[in-house]
């Protein structure tokens, strides 16, 4: 994505379809609002000329060389976040259309013959694509900064990274406090393991900054109101990454960087982001797991209210073994029976 280009005057907007009068007109009615097309009426030229500078695709479905679905597929491999809006003239159930946006979420479906409803959905699609645009160069301008004041981090480096916490936590504000309260349960299970000095203290430093990756991450997919997106949950999941890209250059006793990657891989193998499973996994970072999935369950968040304790018990103790190490979790069950409870 080149977060520059939508500074430009006029957003880009690519437009194909096999149908030549539904090409000139839809090209007609959104240069007259001021945009720049790229018309195309075969998928497979309209894949070979597709940049970074494209802001909203506009796409037929029905069409003789690649189908409308295949070139989807085949752009959202190049930019996974570039919109893209269905635009056919075959009449389809609301079944049809229903599974359509459950397989491929698209931005919208829009029936041809209605310029006004495709020229909304375009409007939309744009801003949609610029907020995330300048979500992204604001991320990358705070990584930037973070990677600049990597040596004065060093000077003081435990202090630098509550710090960091606190950042993060300042662009999430529904999870005020989730780190710190995952540092201090996490600490918990560790003592109650009897786990070394060593192995606890760098156990509650992973945990005070191991979601430090969602700096990468839009804000208005942090605080969204209501259940994500397939799109939206693909950006939340590259956190673990985005944390150890940080964290890896700066010179640490232990290998936080590491326990922060692995904090949201599972026992079976079914997390991300490497697919990690059983002892293949850090100590650390299984501890912290349990940790940020029992305080991801137990208070409010923004798409639900607080489901207590109990919920987040039964989540530990019914995937033990399966999800989750079942040492940490008999230990974390432990501290709570003996209500030293952290919420």
């Amino acid at each position: 994505m080149n977060a520059n280009s939508y500074e430009q005057a006029k957003a880009k907007v690519m437009v194909i379809d096999d149908d030549d009068f539904v090409l000139k007109t839809t090209t007609l009615i959104l240069e007259e609002e001021n945009y720049q097309i790229e018309a195309f009426s075969t998928g497979k030229e309209a894949i070979d000329k597709f940049n970074s500078d494209i802001h909203a695709v506009v796409l037929d479905i029905n069409m003789p060389d690649l189908t409308g679905l295949q070139v989807f597929k085949r752009i959202k491999l190049i930019n996974p976040y570039v919109p893209i809006i269905f635009h056919t003239g075959t009449t389809a159930r609301q079944e049809e259309r229903r599974d359509l946006r459950r397989q491929f979420r698209p931005h919208a479906y829009v029936q041809k013959g209605d310029p006004e409803q495709l020229m909304d959905t375009v409007v939309s699609a744009v801003e949609s694509y610029g907020n995330i645009l300048r979500s992204v160069k604001l991320s990358e301008s705070l990584y930037k900064e973070l990677k600049e004041s990597t040596d004065k981090i060093k000077t003081n480096i435990e202090g630098s990274i509550y710090a960091i916490a606190m950042t993060v936590e300042m662009r999430d504000p529904y999870t005020a406090g989730h780190q710190r309260q995952v540092a201090s349960l996490a600490r918990a299970i560790a003592e109650k393991m009897g786990l070394t000095k060593r192995q606890i203290d760098s156990i509650h430093l992973a945990g005070t900054i191991h979601d430090i990756g969602k700096m990468q991450v839009p804000t208005e997919i942090l605080t969204k109101c209501g259940k994500l997106t397939e799109l939206e949950f693909d950006m939340i999941k590259i956190h673990p990454q985005a944390g150890f890209d940080v964290l890896k250059s700066i010179e640490l006793q232990w290998p936080i960087a590491e326990f922060v990657l692995q904090h949201h891989e599972r026992m079976d193998g079914s997390g991300y982001p490497s697919g990690l499973s059983g002892e293949s996994i850090l100590i650390e970072s299984r501890i912290v797991s349990v940790a940020d999935v029992m305080d991801a369950i137990v208070p409010h968040r923004p798409y639900r209210p607080a489901l207590g304790i109990e919920k987040a018990k039964e989540e530990i103790s019914g995937n033990r073994d399966t999800l989750y190490d079942p040492n940490v979790v008999d230990a974390c069950l432990s501290i709570i029976e003996n209500n030293n409870i952290y919420w």
